[in-house]
């Protein structure tokens, strides 16, 4: 899914995942997104923005979720 439906991109590699979503929340010109995979969150990520416009945050957020969940993606396997 890509995580921003206002900034849809064409490359594939800009997109996340299918099983990957992401909640924006804002808290004055605070704004969290909640980064899930399969409905479990993984990250939550924040900016500040005296804007107030939700959706350039949501534009903002989802491209750093999207570099988040690639370098997560490329880590090694946990041990367990």
């Amino acid at each position: 899914m890509n995580l921003d439906n206002s900034g849809v991109s064409e490359r594939a590699d800009l997109l996340a995942p299918p099983e990957w979503t992401m909640d924006v929340h804002q808290d004055g010109n605070m704004y969290t997104a909640e980064v899930k995979r399969s409905q479990v969150t993984m990250c939550r990520l924040s900016i500040a923005t005296g804007v107030g416009d939700e959706k350039v945050a949501r534009t903002a957020l989802a491209h750093k979720a999207r570099l988040w969940i690639r370098e997560y993606l490329k880590r090694p396997p946990r041990q367990a």
